[in-house]
């Protein structure tokens, strides 16, 4: 508690502008004329500002005792907003000037600034989005510190002189000033002696020194042969804080205990509520406060992911960052409402309570309650505190988070963000707060944009689809054959990976980097027919990148030859633009309305609905048809994995269209005899089998296969059942679920076979399958007779056998060419 009044007097007298001052009479007219200082409306300023430290303070004490995770919690008021608070203040004088009404004005922001702080970190821990304050740049918070060392340091100089400072009143009270300056030196060489190993030997060194001061400060006067009552008129001393107290008499002048209790309970104790008149504020100046207010919330959210991991650390305590965010909720909306000013809770003071074997909500409480008798007498004691002990402290803080903030991140940072770091320093210090705020996030954005430029190539990688397969594996020989070939096979499609943020500033690198990819590949390979742009790891499209995309398409076909362009959006909910980059893909010039109508069937309705992306890497079945049309131009689609079906179709196509006939399934609706139903049926064995094996094991095969009929909602099985027949799914739709995984699934596409790897090898079903469409058609291969097929005939048999091996292969093929989790290519 004696600790909290060691920091609350020179805060305390910090809160004001130092020329915002209590005028006496001889001074009073100049006082009011020079424009520079004003009369303070109400006597005994620097006591008010002590005891809304001390009051701030016990409310957090008392809010964090009870509401903290921790068992040993300690408040301190928000000594790093000291700054905000005199911008608040020369918010208000310039509006209203020096009277009651600004008075009443600024202690009304100070308490809606707590109440907004407070609501602000209330909410972040209720909705659990604690993690949001780590995504302030670093380099920014970094140089928010500095600033507000630069202005603690000058705070802490125009305490010690009490003038507002320039270079003549500086000068002028050096006498002044090199007392703090020799006591600053002598700390730092203490510290500097104090180092063992990078770490401090005495880890209370600082605080002992501060406690200190004051009796040094008065065994230097005794030995010096200077009266207490000459080094107050020369300025050493605070004046007497007492509202009604003779300022004339020496701070240690004797009076009685009762004179001393009747002092404790002046009108003065209650100034910081009684000067609040809520018809006496003025609304206006409120309003011009507001960008101040939020910039001040923002910096309030540094000091919490700071303090509350390192104290855990330090105490061996588990800490929940939700639940302490909620706490200093409770004690600043609670300091505000009461017309207190901001706190949080203190580390260095937290480890030393610890350390100290404070612990428990007892200990807290009584913590409060010391620090309440000294909101009673503290200004009383500051009177005999001298300035130095106060400016030494200031200045020992303002120094120490100046060089946190441009000497210890010197080579930490990359030269941009540290030049960052000195510019919002600089803007603070010069020009204030709210400039300091905008200063930082230009240096953001700034920063941002040129790391994205100068690090992250907006291109990830190119390749050929020659290993890079769709999903889609059981098209028919033919067509295989057609993408196998290495004339007009797979290797006449290009896929171009993008990734990160697209914007204007990065266009003209991805054009000239395309540029140079296409004429690498024209010039060393087969010229590619198709060219696909992936943009599943793109982060953003901003308007201007969306613009320059949807043109780019048209200087590749003119300068490339590329016939067709398929762009794959990498969502559902398409590209990541406000920019309907889509419409403009698919929108041609020179095309006519119906070549532009079968584009986008071709893209929405032959694609839209066949696999989500999270299950489109796992499928092994035959994806829907393609509408058959013309195969050039623009393309959009979903997933990279749509693309290269779409691509494999037109390489197929532009060689012999009916192969793309012949791959159309049965529609769902559509009634077709027995007979035309096996003829479909054994086509789909055929194409699941090796080209050379013999037919007639295919269709003995297949004539082991019994026709069931499913509807919509039917289980076929559950997951960790015995696995007893395989089926070839015909007609109709199912999914499959995995039962312990919320939201896992596969569609399981008209021509795929499911359950042979668990008939084959005898293991439990992995996964529960159900009916989508109102009527499944399956050919349903049992165990029993899958095992008399294997003793009668296993040439037949061993084709599932290969059936297994062939989707394995494929599959292992595909999951190894992409990680499916980040959409990967194998570049």
């Amino acid at each position: 508690a004696m600790f909290h009044l060691m920091i609350g007097i020179p805060f305390g007298v910090s809160y004001f502008p130092i020329g915002w001052r209590e005028a006496s009479a001889a001074e009073s007219e100049q006082a009011l004329d020079d424009g520079i200082h004003g009369l303070f409306p109400v006597a005994g300023k620097d006591a008010l500002g002590i005891r809304m430290f001390l009051f701030s303070t016990i409310i957090g004490q008392i809010a964090f005792t009870f509401t903290s995770g921790f068992t040993n919690p300690i408040s301190l008021q928000m000594i790093e907003n000291v700054p905000f608070c005199q911008v608040l203040a020369q918010i208000v004088i310039a509006r209203e000037g020096y009277g009651m009404r600004s008075l009443s004005t600024l202690m009304f922001m100070f308490g809606l600034s707590s109440v907004f702080v407070g609501v602000v970190f209330f909410l972040l821990g209720k909705m659990e989005l604690g993690r949001i304050i780590y995504f302030f740049p670093t380099h920014v918070l970094v140089g928010c510190i500095a600033g507000i060392g630069l202005f603690i340091i000058k705070t802490g100089i125009e305490v010690t002189i009490d003038t507002p400072l320039s270079m003549d009143s500086l000068i002028s009270s050096m006498d002044l000033f090199s007392v703090v300056i020799f006591f600053e030196v002598s700390l730092r060489i203490l510290e500097r002696i104090n180092i063992k190993d990078g770490k401090p030997r005495f880890a209370l060194l600082s605080p002992i020194y501060f406690c200190m001061i004051t009796p040094l400060f008065y065994l230097a006067l005794r030995l010096s042969n200077i009266s207490v009552i000459d080094a107050e008129n020369a300025g050493y001393f605070f004046p007497q804080l007492d509202a009604d107290e003779d300022s004339s008499s020496p701070p240690l002048s004797s009076s009685t205990m009762a004179s001393a209790f009747v002092a404790l309970f002046k009108e003065d104790l209650l100034d910081m509520w009684r000067v609040v008149d809520l018809n006496n504020i003025s609304w206006p100046a409120v309003l011009d406060c507001i960008p101040t207010l939020i910039a001040l919330s923002m910096f309030s959210l540094i000091h919490v992911p700071i303090n509350i991991p390192a104290f855990a650390i330090s105490t061996n305590q588990e800490a929940d960052m939700n639940r302490e965010l909620m706490a200093h909720g409770y004690s600043n909306v609670f300091s505000g409402l009461c017309g207190g000013l901001q706190n949080y809770m203190a580390y260095t003071q937290s480890v030393l309570y610890a350390r100290s074997g404070g612990t428990g909500k007892v200990s807290g409480i009584a913590v409060a309650f010391v620090t309440s008798v000294l909101f009673l007498v503290g200004p009383m004691i500051a009177s005999y505190i001298p300035r130095c002990m106060a400016g030494t402290l200031l200045l020992h803080v303002g120094i120490d988070l100046f060089l946190e903030g441009v000497l210890d991140t010197f080579g930490k940072f990359e030269s941009l963000e540290y030049v960052g770091t000195w510019l919002i320093a600089i803007v603070m210090t010069t020009y204030g707060m709210n400039a300091a705020m905008i200063a930082g996030g230009i240096s953001a954005v700034s920063t941002y944009a040129v790391q994205t430029v100068a690090y992250l190539h907006p291109i990830r990688g190119q390749m050929t689809a020659v290993t890079l397969r769709s999903s889609k594996t059981n098209r028919n020989h033919q067509s295989n054959l057609i993408l196998d070939h290495h004339d007009f096979g797979r290797s006449r499609i290009l896929v171009i990976q993008l990734q990160g943020h697209l914007f204007f500033g990065n266009m003209a690198q991805l054009n000239q980097s395309i540029d140079e990819i296409l004429t690498a590949v024209r010039d060393d390979s087969v010229e590619p027919l198709v060219l696909i742009m992936d943009f599943s790891l793109v982060l953003g499209i901003d308007s201007s990148a969306a613009q320059a995309i949807s043109k780019l398409k048209k200087r590749m076909r003119k300068k490339f030859n590329i016939q067709m362009c398929v762009f794959a959006s990498g969502s559902s909910d398409g590209f990541p633009c406000a920019y309907d980059l889509s419409s403009e893909l698919l929108n041609e010039l020179g095309s006519s309305s119906l070549e532009k109508s079968n584009r986008e069937i071709h893209t929405e309705l032959s694609y839209g609905d066949f696999f989500n992306e999270q299950t489109a890497l796992l499928s092994k079945g035959q994806l829907p048809a393609c509408t058959l049309g013309n195969y050039t131009g623009s393309h959009v689609s979903q997933s990279l994995d749509m693309a290269l079906v779409i691509a494999e179709n037109a390489l197929i196509y532009k060689q012999d269209p009916t192969l793309l006939e012949a791959d159309t399934d049965i529609a769902e609706h559509e009634d077709l005899p027995v007979e035309k139903e096996r003829e479909v049926g054994l086509k789909y064995l055929c194409e699941m089998c090796p080209v050379e094996a013999d037919i007639e094991d295919i269709e003995i095969l297949f004539s082991m296969f019994e026709r069931q009929v499913y509807r919509k909602g039917e289980t076929l099985w559950l997951q960790a059942s015995p696995s007893d027949s395989a089926m070839l799914l015909l007609k109709g739709g199912l999914v499959a679920n995995l039962e312990n995984e919320a939201g896992t699934y596969e569609t399981v596409q008209v021509g795929s076979m499911i359950g042979e790897l668990g008939l084959v090898q005898g293991s439990a079903r992995m996964s529960s399958v159900r009916c989508l469409s109102d009527e499944v058609v399956v050919f349903r291969l049992s165990r029993d007779v899958f095992e008399h097929l294997i003793e009668n005939n296993p040439s037949a048999a061993r084709l599932m056998d290969l059936i297994c091996i062939t989707y394995l292969a494929n599959r292992v093929q595909h999951v190894s060419n992409r990680i499916f989790e980040t959409r990967c290519l194998p570049i």
